[in-house]
Protein backbone atom coordinates (compact mmCIF):
# COMPACT_ATOMS: atom_id res chain seq x y z
CA UNK A 1 0.00 0.00 0.00
CA UNK A 2 1.88 3.30 -1.00
CA UNK A 3 1.78 6.97 0.63
CA UNK A 4 -0.80 8.51 -0.21
CA UNK A 5 0.67 12.28 0.65
CA UNK A 6 3.58 13.93 -0.42
CA UNK A 7 4.57 11.20 -3.26
CA UNK A 8 7.72 12.99 -4.38
CA UNK A 9 9.09 13.16 -1.03
CA UNK A 10 8.39 9.01 -0.44
CA UNK A 11 10.20 8.52 -4.21
CA UNK A 12 12.62 10.24 -3.36
CA UNK A 13 13.37 8.31 -0.44
CA UNK A 14 13.44 5.27 -2.37
CA UNK A 15 16.55 6.17 -3.73
CA UNK A 16 18.37 6.71 -0.72
CA UNK A 17 20.81 4.24 0.75
CA UNK A 18 19.78 2.42 3.95
CA UNK A 19 23.23 0.11 3.92
CA UNK A 20 26.28 0.63 6.10
CA UNK A 21 29.18 2.45 4.16
CA UNK A 22 30.84 0.69 0.65
CA UNK A 23 32.81 -2.11 1.62
CA UNK A 24 34.06 -3.57 -1.97
CA UNK A 25 36.92 -5.20 -0.94
CA UNK A 26 34.21 -8.04 0.09
CA UNK A 27 34.13 -9.07 -3.39
CA UNK A 28 37.67 -9.71 -3.68
CA UNK A 29 36.21 -13.45 -2.61
CA UNK A 30 34.63 -13.76 -6.35
CA UNK A 31 37.52 -12.95 -8.40
CA UNK A 32 37.64 -15.21 -11.01
CA UNK A 33 34.50 -17.12 -10.12
CA UNK A 34 32.74 -15.73 -13.45
CA UNK A 35 32.85 -15.68 -17.06
CA UNK A 36 32.82 -12.61 -19.03
CA UNK A 37 29.41 -14.11 -20.73
CA UNK A 38 28.27 -14.74 -17.28
CA UNK A 39 28.45 -11.37 -16.31
CA UNK A 40 27.16 -9.99 -19.06
CA UNK A 41 24.26 -12.36 -19.60
CA UNK A 42 22.71 -11.40 -16.10
CA UNK A 43 23.43 -7.88 -16.30
CA UNK A 44 21.48 -7.45 -19.76
CA UNK A 45 18.96 -10.29 -18.14
CA UNK A 46 18.39 -9.45 -15.05
CA UNK A 47 19.82 -6.96 -12.91
CA UNK A 48 20.30 -3.78 -15.60
CA UNK A 49 18.13 -4.65 -18.73
CA UNK A 50 18.20 -1.24 -19.55
CA UNK A 51 22.19 -1.13 -19.63
CA UNK A 52 22.52 1.76 -17.41
CA UNK A 53 25.17 -0.09 -15.27
CA UNK A 54 27.64 0.17 -18.48
CA UNK A 55 28.14 4.20 -18.29
CA UNK A 56 30.19 2.81 -15.39
CA UNK A 57 31.72 0.34 -16.44
CA UNK A 58 35.03 -0.47 -18.59
CA UNK A 59 36.30 -3.63 -20.10
CA UNK A 60 39.66 -4.56 -20.30
CA UNK A 61 41.27 -8.05 -22.01
CA UNK A 62 39.73 -10.22 -18.49
CA UNK A 63 38.21 -7.73 -16.16
CA UNK A 64 35.85 -5.03 -15.51
CA UNK A 65 36.26 -2.10 -13.88
CA UNK A 66 33.71 -0.40 -12.19
CA UNK A 67 33.65 3.70 -11.40
CA UNK A 68 31.30 6.10 -9.41
CA UNK A 69 30.64 8.81 -12.26
CA UNK A 70 29.76 8.21 -16.13
CA UNK A 71 33.19 10.19 -16.65
CA UNK A 72 35.03 7.11 -15.47
CA UNK A 73 36.36 8.89 -12.70
CA UNK A 74 36.89 7.33 -9.14
CA UNK A 75 37.57 3.63 -9.62
CA UNK A 76 35.61 1.38 -7.05
CA UNK A 77 36.86 -2.14 -7.99
CA UNK A 78 38.36 -4.42 -10.74
CA UNK A 79 36.95 -7.49 -11.08
CA UNK A 80 38.74 -10.41 -13.08
CA UNK A 81 36.82 -13.10 -15.19
CA UNK A 82 37.34 -16.87 -14.85
CA UNK A 83 38.48 -18.48 -18.27
CA UNK A 84 35.93 -18.31 -21.03
CA UNK A 85 35.90 -22.26 -21.19
CA UNK A 86 33.65 -22.24 -17.28
CA UNK A 87 30.77 -22.77 -18.12
CA UNK A 88 28.00 -20.46 -16.42
CA UNK A 89 25.86 -22.14 -13.68
CA UNK A 90 22.66 -23.87 -14.68
CA UNK A 91 19.50 -23.62 -13.35
CA UNK A 92 19.38 -25.93 -10.37
CA UNK A 93 16.86 -29.02 -10.02
CA UNK A 94 16.39 -29.47 -5.95
CA UNK A 95 17.68 -27.11 -3.33
CA UNK A 96 18.22 -27.54 -0.12
CA UNK A 97 17.89 -25.18 3.03
CA UNK A 98 18.92 -25.88 6.43
CA UNK A 99 17.89 -22.37 7.61
CA UNK A 100 15.10 -20.27 6.36
CA UNK A 101 14.45 -16.96 7.53
CA UNK A 102 10.78 -15.26 7.76
CA UNK A 103 10.36 -11.66 7.37
CA UNK A 104 6.96 -10.62 8.32
CA UNK A 105 7.04 -7.19 6.65
CA UNK A 106 6.45 -3.97 8.32
CA UNK A 107 6.28 -3.24 12.16
CA UNK A 108 2.27 -2.74 13.24
CA UNK A 109 0.81 -2.45 16.44
CA UNK A 110 1.32 1.38 17.44
CA UNK A 111 3.28 1.96 14.13
CA UNK A 112 1.03 0.62 11.80
CA UNK A 113 -1.05 3.65 10.80
CA UNK A 114 2.50 5.81 10.74
CA UNK A 115 3.70 3.46 7.70
CA UNK A 116 0.48 3.48 6.20
CA UNK A 117 -0.18 -0.33 6.40
CA UNK A 118 -3.76 0.32 8.33
CA UNK A 119 -6.87 0.76 7.29
CA UNK A 120 -9.93 0.90 9.00
CA UNK A 121 -13.91 0.45 7.32
CA UNK A 122 -16.35 1.84 9.69
CA UNK A 123 -16.64 -0.47 13.25
CA UNK A 124 -15.08 -3.39 11.22
CA UNK A 125 -11.98 -4.82 12.39
CA UNK A 126 -9.03 -2.72 11.51
CA UNK A 127 -6.48 -4.11 9.15
CA UNK A 128 -2.99 -3.57 9.74
CA UNK A 129 -0.62 -5.43 7.20
CA UNK A 130 2.04 -6.02 9.71
CA UNK A 131 -0.68 -8.94 11.60
CA UNK A 132 -1.50 -10.59 8.43
CA UNK A 133 2.05 -10.94 7.43
CA UNK A 134 2.96 -12.08 11.17
CA UNK A 135 0.37 -14.24 11.47
CA UNK A 136 0.71 -16.21 7.91
CA UNK A 137 4.28 -16.80 8.95
CA UNK A 138 3.67 -18.32 11.95
CA UNK A 139 1.42 -20.86 10.34
CA UNK A 140 4.04 -21.40 7.94
CA UNK A 141 7.05 -21.85 10.56
CA UNK A 142 5.88 -25.22 11.69
CA UNK A 143 5.16 -26.57 7.77
CA UNK A 144 8.69 -25.58 6.96
CA UNK A 145 10.21 -27.28 10.13
CA UNK A 146 8.72 -30.73 8.68
CA UNK A 147 10.90 -30.43 5.43
CA UNK A 148 13.87 -30.31 7.99
CA UNK A 149 14.53 -26.52 7.83
CA UNK A 150 15.33 -24.64 11.07
CA UNK A 151 13.22 -21.45 10.78
CA UNK A 152 14.13 -17.75 12.17
CA UNK A 153 12.11 -15.15 12.18
CA UNK A 154 13.50 -11.33 12.01
CA UNK A 155 10.83 -10.22 14.37
CA UNK A 156 7.84 -12.15 16.26
CA UNK A 157 6.11 -8.76 17.76
CA UNK A 158 5.03 -5.23 16.91
CA UNK A 159 8.59 -3.50 18.06
CA UNK A 160 10.68 -2.41 15.23
CA UNK A 161 14.21 -4.15 15.01
CA UNK A 162 15.94 -0.65 14.27
CA UNK A 163 17.11 1.30 17.46
CA UNK A 164 16.56 4.17 15.85
CA UNK A 165 13.09 6.63 16.13
CA UNK A 166 11.63 8.97 14.03
CA UNK A 167 12.60 12.17 16.35
CA UNK A 168 16.47 10.65 15.34
CA UNK A 169 15.94 11.57 11.42
CA UNK A 170 14.69 14.97 12.18
CA UNK A 171 17.86 17.07 11.09
CA UNK A 172 18.59 14.94 8.04
CA UNK A 173 14.74 14.92 7.27
CA UNK A 174 15.09 19.02 7.24
CA UNK A 175 18.49 18.76 4.65
CA UNK A 176 16.30 16.44 2.53
CA UNK A 177 13.39 18.41 2.31
CA UNK A 178 15.25 21.92 1.91
CA UNK A 179 17.07 20.27 -0.95
CA UNK A 180 13.98 19.35 -2.51
CA UNK A 181 12.50 22.87 -2.25
CA UNK A 182 9.39 21.83 -2.73
CA UNK A 183 7.08 24.55 -1.26
CA UNK A 184 9.63 27.62 -2.39
CA UNK A 185 6.41 29.04 -4.12
CA UNK A 186 3.88 29.26 -1.71
CA UNK A 187 3.06 31.96 0.38
CA UNK A 188 5.41 32.38 3.97
CA UNK A 189 2.71 31.01 5.91
CA UNK A 190 1.66 28.15 4.19
CA UNK A 191 5.10 27.24 3.42
CA UNK A 192 5.86 27.14 7.45
CA UNK A 193 2.84 24.44 7.30
CA UNK A 194 3.34 22.37 4.52
CA UNK A 195 6.94 22.20 5.15
CA UNK A 196 7.10 21.30 8.82
CA UNK A 197 4.17 18.60 7.80
CA UNK A 198 6.97 17.47 5.13
CA UNK A 199 9.62 17.11 7.75
CA UNK A 200 7.34 14.89 9.79
CA UNK A 201 6.18 12.57 7.26
CA UNK A 202 10.45 12.31 5.88
CA UNK A 203 11.56 11.24 9.46
CA UNK A 204 9.03 9.11 9.51
CA UNK A 205 9.94 7.60 5.96
CA UNK A 206 13.21 7.16 7.10
CA UNK A 207 12.24 5.43 10.09
CA UNK A 208 9.95 3.25 9.32
CA UNK A 209 11.17 2.01 5.84
CA UNK A 210 15.04 2.89 5.66
CA UNK A 211 16.18 1.97 9.19
CA UNK A 212 13.79 -0.71 9.72
CA UNK A 213 14.86 -2.44 6.37
CA UNK A 214 18.53 -2.26 6.96
CA UNK A 215 18.04 -3.41 10.80
CA UNK A 216 16.76 -6.29 9.19
CA UNK A 217 19.30 -6.70 6.78
CA UNK A 218 21.51 -6.81 9.38
CA UNK A 219 20.32 -8.78 11.34
CA UNK A 220 19.57 -11.31 9.02
CA UNK A 221 23.02 -10.89 7.20
CA UNK A 222 25.61 -10.74 10.40
CA UNK A 223 23.12 -13.01 12.88
CA UNK A 224 20.84 -15.19 11.33
CA UNK A 225 23.14 -16.49 8.12
CA UNK A 226 19.87 -17.59 6.31
CA UNK A 227 20.29 -20.15 3.41
CA UNK A 228 16.57 -18.80 1.83
CA UNK A 229 15.03 -15.33 2.83
CA UNK A 230 11.14 -15.43 2.48
CA UNK A 231 9.55 -11.85 2.84
CA UNK A 232 5.82 -12.52 3.87
CA UNK A 233 3.56 -9.12 3.23
CA UNK A 234 -0.12 -9.07 1.44
CA UNK A 235 -0.40 -6.12 -1.42
CA UNK A 236 -2.91 -3.50 -2.16
CA UNK A 237 -3.95 -1.43 -4.58
CA UNK A 238 -4.26 2.46 -4.17
CA UNK A 239 -7.43 3.32 -2.06
CA UNK A 240 -10.12 6.36 -4.25
CA UNK A 241 -11.00 8.80 -1.82
CA UNK A 242 -14.29 7.07 -0.80
CA UNK A 243 -12.36 4.17 0.76
CA UNK A 244 -14.28 1.63 -1.74
CA UNK A 245 -13.30 -2.27 -2.00
CA UNK A 246 -12.10 -2.70 -5.61
CA UNK A 247 -12.65 -5.97 -7.57
CA UNK A 248 -9.53 -6.75 -8.86
CA UNK A 249 -6.84 -9.42 -6.90
CA UNK A 250 -3.93 -10.59 -7.93
CA UNK A 251 -0.37 -12.47 -7.03
CA UNK A 252 3.31 -11.70 -7.47
CA UNK A 253 6.37 -13.06 -6.34
CA UNK A 254 9.88 -10.76 -6.99
CA UNK A 255 13.63 -11.71 -6.92
CA UNK A 256 16.28 -9.03 -7.04
CA UNK A 257 17.09 -7.39 -10.26
CA UNK A 258 15.96 -4.84 -12.95
CA UNK A 259 18.64 -1.21 -11.01
CA UNK A 260 17.50 1.61 -12.58
CA UNK A 261 19.59 4.66 -13.75
CA UNK A 262 18.36 6.93 -11.41
CA UNK A 263 19.15 4.03 -8.25
CA UNK A 264 22.48 3.48 -10.00
CA UNK A 265 24.06 7.05 -9.37
CA UNK A 266 24.44 5.52 -5.78
CA UNK A 267 27.59 3.31 -5.06
CA UNK A 268 25.95 1.72 -2.30
CA UNK A 269 23.31 0.33 -5.24
CA UNK A 270 26.22 -0.61 -7.50
CA UNK A 271 27.62 -2.11 -4.63
CA UNK A 272 25.04 -4.32 -3.99
CA UNK A 273 24.18 -4.98 -7.18
CA UNK A 274 28.09 -6.53 -7.64
CA UNK A 275 26.75 -8.46 -4.45
CA UNK A 276 23.88 -10.14 -5.53
CA UNK A 277 25.12 -11.02 -9.45
CA UNK A 278 28.54 -12.01 -7.86
CA UNK A 279 27.20 -14.31 -5.47
CA UNK A 280 24.89 -16.49 -7.51
CA UNK A 281 21.91 -15.53 -5.54
CA UNK A 282 19.59 -15.37 -9.05
CA UNK A 283 19.40 -18.99 -9.85
CA UNK A 284 18.10 -19.99 -6.26
CA UNK A 285 15.96 -17.30 -5.84
CA UNK A 286 14.17 -17.79 -9.28
CA UNK A 287 14.09 -21.24 -9.11
CA UNK A 288 12.80 -21.14 -5.20
CA UNK A 289 10.41 -18.41 -6.63
CA UNK A 290 8.99 -20.19 -9.50
CA UNK A 291 7.92 -23.10 -7.31
CA UNK A 292 6.08 -21.31 -4.57
CA UNK A 293 4.84 -18.82 -7.41
CA UNK A 294 3.09 -22.10 -8.80
CA UNK A 295 1.98 -23.46 -6.03
CA UNK A 296 0.18 -20.48 -4.63
CA UNK A 297 -1.76 -19.70 -8.10
CA UNK A 298 -2.94 -23.19 -7.66
CA UNK A 299 -4.27 -22.31 -4.34
CA UNK A 300 -5.29 -19.17 -4.75
CA UNK A 301 -6.66 -19.04 -8.16
CA UNK A 302 -5.17 -15.49 -8.51
CA UNK A 303 -4.39 -14.05 -12.15
CA UNK A 304 -0.43 -11.95 -12.39
CA UNK A 305 0.05 -8.57 -11.51
CA UNK A 306 0.29 -6.27 -14.81
CA UNK A 307 3.04 -4.20 -14.68
CA UNK A 308 4.22 -1.53 -17.03
CA UNK A 309 7.48 -0.36 -18.67
CA UNK A 310 7.53 2.48 -16.29
CA UNK A 311 7.05 -0.01 -12.65
CA UNK A 312 10.57 -0.74 -12.14
CA UNK A 313 9.63 -4.61 -12.25
CA UNK A 314 10.55 -6.97 -15.19
CA UNK A 315 10.00 -10.70 -15.90
CA UNK A 316 12.23 -13.40 -15.42
CA UNK A 317 12.52 -16.89 -15.96
CA UNK A 318 9.04 -18.87 -17.20
CA UNK A 319 6.90 -18.23 -14.65
CA UNK A 320 4.26 -15.41 -15.46
CA UNK A 321 4.00 -14.36 -11.47
CA UNK A 322 7.95 -14.11 -10.93
CA UNK A 323 9.51 -10.38 -11.48
CA UNK A 324 12.57 -9.06 -11.02
CA UNK A 325 12.02 -5.72 -8.52
CA UNK A 326 15.15 -3.56 -6.93
CA UNK A 327 13.69 -3.83 -4.00
CA UNK A 328 15.19 -3.19 -0.09
CA UNK A 329 14.34 -5.54 1.55
CA UNK A 330 15.69 -8.43 -1.28
CA UNK A 331 18.57 -6.16 -2.41
CA UNK A 332 20.24 -5.60 1.26
CA UNK A 333 19.99 -9.43 2.20
CA UNK A 334 22.72 -11.56 1.54
CA UNK A 335 21.46 -15.09 -0.62
CA UNK A 336 18.84 -16.30 -2.01
CA UNK A 337 15.18 -13.70 -1.60
CA UNK A 338 11.97 -14.24 -2.23
CA UNK A 339 9.16 -11.47 -1.83
CA UNK A 340 5.55 -12.31 -1.56
CA UNK A 341 3.01 -10.40 -2.17
CA UNK A 342 -0.36 -12.36 -2.77
CA UNK A 343 -4.19 -10.69 -2.33
CA UNK A 344 -5.32 -7.26 -2.46
CA UNK A 345 -6.21 -6.48 1.20
CA UNK A 346 -8.85 -3.95 -0.45
CA UNK A 347 -10.36 -6.55 -2.47
CA UNK A 348 -13.70 -7.14 -1.51
CA UNK A 349 -13.27 -11.06 -1.06
CA UNK A 350 -9.82 -10.70 0.79
CA UNK A 351 -11.39 -7.97 3.00
CA UNK A 352 -14.07 -10.18 4.45
CA UNK A 353 -11.84 -13.22 4.87
CA UNK A 354 -9.48 -10.77 6.94
CA UNK A 355 -12.48 -9.90 9.10
CA UNK A 356 -12.44 -13.26 9.98
CA UNK A 357 -9.31 -13.88 11.20
CA UNK A 358 -7.69 -17.21 11.32
CA UNK A 359 -9.94 -20.38 11.71
CA UNK A 360 -10.25 -24.50 11.03
CA UNK A 361 -11.81 -25.88 8.10
CA UNK A 362 -13.79 -23.09 5.70
CA UNK A 363 -16.55 -20.80 6.21
CA UNK A 364 -18.80 -19.20 3.95
CA UNK A 365 -17.79 -16.08 1.73
CA UNK A 366 -20.29 -14.82 -0.22
CA UNK A 367 -21.60 -18.07 -0.51
CA UNK A 368 -18.90 -19.98 -1.11
CA UNK A 369 -16.96 -22.39 1.54
CA UNK A 370 -13.41 -20.94 1.91
CA UNK A 371 -10.78 -21.66 4.39
CA UNK A 372 -8.29 -19.23 6.04
CA UNK A 373 -6.85 -16.85 3.76
CA UNK A 374 -4.01 -17.22 6.51
CA UNK A 375 -3.52 -21.28 5.98
CA UNK A 376 -4.03 -21.28 2.54
CA UNK A 377 -1.26 -18.51 2.03
CA UNK A 378 1.20 -20.85 4.38
CA UNK A 379 0.12 -24.24 3.21
CA UNK A 380 1.17 -23.04 -0.70
CA UNK A 381 4.65 -21.29 0.39
CA UNK A 382 5.49 -24.65 2.37
CA UNK A 383 4.59 -26.72 -0.73
CA UNK A 384 6.35 -24.43 -3.10
CA UNK A 385 9.32 -24.64 -0.83
CA UNK A 386 9.01 -28.40 -0.86
CA UNK A 387 8.95 -28.75 -4.01
CA UNK A 388 11.84 -26.99 -4.80
CA UNK A 389 13.75 -29.63 -2.15
CA UNK A 390 12.93 -32.64 -3.75
CA UNK A 391 13.95 -33.31 -7.42
CA UNK A 392 11.11 -32.69 -10.01
CA UNK A 393 9.02 -31.28 -7.60
CA UNK A 394 8.12 -34.67 -6.90
CA UNK A 395 7.17 -34.35 -2.69
CA UNK A 396 6.78 -38.10 -0.60
CA UNK A 397 2.99 -38.59 -0.40
CA UNK A 398 3.68 -38.45 3.77
CA UNK A 399 5.45 -35.13 3.51
CA UNK A 400 2.93 -33.64 1.43
CA UNK A 401 0.05 -34.53 3.78
CA UNK A 402 1.71 -32.86 6.96
CA UNK A 403 2.58 -29.85 4.73
CA UNK A 404 -1.44 -29.52 4.45
CA UNK A 405 -1.96 -30.03 7.48
CA UNK A 406 -4.10 -26.83 8.14
CA UNK A 407 -7.00 -28.22 5.15
CA UNK A 408 -7.01 -31.43 7.33
CA UNK A 409 -9.21 -29.90 9.75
Amino acid sequence: MGRMTFATIAAATLLASVASASDWSALERYQQTMSRVEFDGLLAHVYCPSGALTNYLAYADNSVTVFSTPEKTNALFVLYFSSPSITPLPMPQTASFKRIALDPGHIGGEWARMEERFFQRGKDHPVQEAVLNLTAARLLKPQLETLGAQVLFTKQGFAPVTDKRPADFHAQAEQDVAAQGLFAGLPALEREAYRADAINKRAELLFYRNSEIAARARLLNEQIRPDLTICMHFNAVPWDECQNLVDDNRLVVFVNGNYLASELKDDEQKLRLFTKLLEHSYLIELFVAEKIATAMAQATKLPPVEYGPASGAIRVGDNPYVFARNLAANRLVNGPVVFLEPYYMNNRVVYQRVQLGDYEGTRDVNGTPMRSIFREYADAVAEGVGRAMFRDGAIPPEVLKSLHQYEQH
